[in-house]
């Protein structure tokens, strides 16, 4: 017993050395309040930080905050900008391992770094030298605090290398990835051209009865479902590129995302007829993959005559959501098709050696064609962000504009994947416009399938200058929303897109919007946390199913079984008519994407019996039987949604679980919202962060991120703002992104 209880206790002794030791090098890597000396700076800079380490950057110019930006960002979130780096550079594997040559793959394909290193040239003076001033800043980080670079480099090994100008456009081009990457669609085109036009229009469809577009349609448009339910004749054979199988199969083995994420987002913005205070309200909620630490660094910035405040990208200078003393702008994505596949033989190789953790090296060959990289055999990519005269900066800001005027010059000069803009300012105004490239194409070439790389009359013809993007200032409705819906319609001489979001979201806002009033902050911030999905319950109305799901009014409670059951019966009924529709398609309904396709699903809901015939849909009362009774033998019908969609926020760590994950993840979460309410969620996306500013009263905007500001594991700021993302703030006095200072950090000239 004694040899028992000495054993237990040695034991005892030891988990407590551990658990000490482990603590020790946790506690060493946080950062610490210092006086750093930066070289280039023109004078002292001081910057204020509250109680959540939130920082206010007091500069004698926005060249002297950039510096210290990029200091503070590298001192929170070093390792996620080495991420950053690694992945446009192709060389997560030399420190992951070969579990990450897919992605080192693809981005060496891309030729990443090759275009961020070209690009910078292109830059204009103030743009390169707001990213010197950058590197500069994140540079004196990582030479004055060794060793305290963040836990991650200690376990990885890694010393971090001195961050570059060009890096920063490599973080740039990784979002384009995130906002334009589209050319996959292109295969399923090809795949479903065999099929009868009006069954391809039907599962392809860009128009919905109740679109509302910001630029109207030059005449009625139908639905593009319309044609197929009156009665189509049956799929046949489908005859395609005999190469298609090929492609499809390596394009389905490259890294993918959640197949239930939506890249979407919200905005709206009232005028000061529909608010409580006479001043515009805006708001922005940018949907994307949550991951820890998460996307944005909010931060104020202050320099002579200037105030700006919102989010900036770790790895970019400045600022890309918020507001100035003057104006404030959020944005969506308009979701133009910046990217084609071109049938062309290759024109050069080039090999590269990607170096591999614990490996030899991987050797890599990359084939170009004339239109560019060939992601797949025989399949060129032409896409603008791999143009480096494409990706350069732009010389004008957003934090110096003053009016609308100055806005749209600032938004002429953003080359980026086209964007809804919203806008508004102190005088009262606000507006929307288009930003961003959209190609010029053939006429009757939207852009959505593959083209033939040897016939010139198939380039582009360039993009629609930026002067000619459609805008909208001072709606007579007092208030303007996108969600990624259809918001330029056919009287715009070019198309835009096909890939529209359908109106679940955008309908909801627009219903809310209209009907109530006026205005608050804390009413605009609660319509984000909207967990309505108009499109589930229209569906489930529209099947005659309301019965099976007794007091279902389409919100996504996370705490019942109800919304678990809608989708179940959507996601059954889904494949099931996808199971007939695709016959004699060599596309599989699992790898069926598209963004649009709620409109189908929806109008198959809403058909008639006697169209369900026509079409060859079969006895559409036998179809719902055998669809309910199939979701119900699922083990998920009686779990609550909350459990279901439950919320996995995962540090690079911790993707495979296990201890890494217990150590690195935040904890899961349920919470209300799916893919189509308003407040988006999904089992990894979601607000990626939530803002509503308040022209009335610029010091009350509030701003919230799903987890905090550092990414340090121990930090007392890695979550301190997640229970106000769960839970909201109706106060706001958790999310107002200005605060009391709480600590002071002081930067010299060196």
């Amino acid at each position: 017993m004694r040899t028992l209880k000495r054993l237990l206790l040695g034991l005892g002794l030891l988990v407590v050395l551990v658990a000490a030791v482990a603590g020790l090098l946790v506690w060493r890597q946080l950062p610490r309040d210092r006086t750093p000396a930066i070289a280039g700076l023109r004078t002292t800079v001081s910057v204020d930080l509250d109680d959540r380490a939130l920082p206010t950057i007091h500069a004698q110019s926005l060249e002297d905050a950039s510096r210290i930006q990029g200091y503070l960002v590298a001192r929170e979130r070093l390792f996620q900008m080495e991420l950053m780096r690694r992945t446009a550079d192709g060389r997560l594997a030399e420190a992951f391992g070969p579990a990450a040559l897919p992605l080192d793959r693809l981005h060496r394909t891309y030729g990443f770094r090759q275009v961020a290193e070209q690009a910078l040239a292109f830059c204009p003076a103030s743009a390169r030298r707001s990213l010197e001033a950058y590197a500069v800043g994140v540079n004196a980080f990582i030479e004055q605090n060794p060793g305290r670079w963040g836990l991650e480099f200690q376990v990885l090994g890694l010393r971090p290398e001195p961050w570059r100008p060009e890096d920063g456009l490599k973080v740039l081009l990784l979002m384009h990835e995130d906002l334009s990457t589209s050319w996959k669609s292109e295969l399923q085109v090809e795949a479903l051209a065999g099929l009868p036009a009006p069954l391809q229009r039907f599962l392809q469809p860009a128009v919905e009865a109740d679109d509302r577009p910001l630029v109207p349609d030059d005449r009625p448009l139908p639905p593009d479902t319309a044609a197929f339910l009156r009665g189509s004749p049956a799929p046949g054979q489908v005859a395609c590129d005999p190469r298609l199988p090929a492609w499809l199969a390596a394009a389905g083995a490259l890294p993918a995302g959640d197949p239930e994420a939506r890249l979407a987002s919200n905005n709206w913005v009232l005028a000061g007829s529909r608010t409580r205070t006479g001043k515009p309200l805006l708001a922005n909620d940018p949907h994307l993959g949550l991951n820890c630490p998460g996307i944005w660094f909010p931060l104020r910035l202050l320099w002579p005559g200037h105030a700006a405040q919102g989010v900036a990208l770790p790895g970019l200078p400045s600022l890309v959501i918020g507001h100035n003393e003057r104006i404030a702008w959020g944005f969506t994505n308009l979701g133009t098709d910046l990217q084609d596949l071109y049938r062309e033989p290759a024109l050069e190789q080039r090999q590269e050696w990607i170096p591999v953790k614990g490996r030899q090296p991987v050797a890599l060959v990359v084939a170009t064609g004339k239109h560019g990289p060939q992601v797949l055999p025989g399949l060129s990519l032409h896409w603008p962000a791999l143009d480096p005269r494409r990706l350069a900066l732009p010389e004008a800001q957003l934090e110096e504009a003053r009016d609308w005027a100055t806005f749209n010059a600032a938004i002429d000069g953003h080359p980026g994947p086209p964007q809804n803009m919203l806008y508004a300012d102190v005088d009262g105004h606000i507006g929307w416009r288009a930003s961003g490239l959209v190609p010029v194409r053939r006429p009757g070439d939207d852009g959505s399938r593959i083209h033939d790389g040897t016939d010139p009359a198939e380039d582009w013809r360039g993009f629609v200058p930026p002067q000619a993007m459609p805008r909208l200032l001072d709606p007579p409705a007092g208030f303007l929303a996108t969600a990624n819906n259809r918001t330029i319609g056919t009287s715009f001489p070019q198309p835009v897109a096909t890939g529209w979001a359908s109106m679940s979201r955008a309908g909801r806002i627009l219903e809310r919007l209209e009907q109530a009033g006026p205005w608050d902050a804390a009413a605009v911030e609660a319509l984000q946390r909207d967990p309505v999905s108009r499109f589930h319950l229209a569906f489930i109305q529209g099947f005659g199913l309301l019965e099976a799901l007794p007091g279902f009014a389409g919100a996504a409670d996370p705490d019942t079984p109800l919304f678990t059951r809608a989708e179940l019966l959507r996601r059954t009924i889904r494949r099931k008519l996808l199971e007939h529709l695709l016959k004699g398609s060599p596309l599989a309904p699992k790898d069926y994407r598209h963004a649009g396709e709620d409109l189908w699903l929806l109008a198959a809901a809403q058909a008639s019996p006697a169209q369900w015939q026509a079409a060859g849909l079969g006895d559409k009362a036998a179809f719902l039987r055998a669809s309910l009774a199939e979701a119900r033998q699922r083990p998920e019908w009686n779990r609550p949604w909350g459990e279901v969609n439950e919320l996995k926020i995962r540090h690079p760590f911790g993707l495979s679980g296990g201890l890494a994950g217990w150590l690195f993840n935040p904890a899961p979460m349920r919470l209300p919202g799916s893919a189509r309410s308003i407040r988006v969620m999904t089992g990894t996306h979601g607000q990626s962060l939530r803002l509503v500013v308040d022209l009335a009263d610029l010091d009350a905007t509030r701003l919230v991120i799903p987890l905090g500001l550092s990414g340090h594991l121990g930090s007392s700021h890695r979550e301190d703002q997640a229970q106000a993302w769960r839970q909201g703030d109706p106060t706001g006095e958790r999310t107002q992104l200005h605060q009391p200072p709480q600590r002071k950090l002081t930067f010299l000239p060196k």
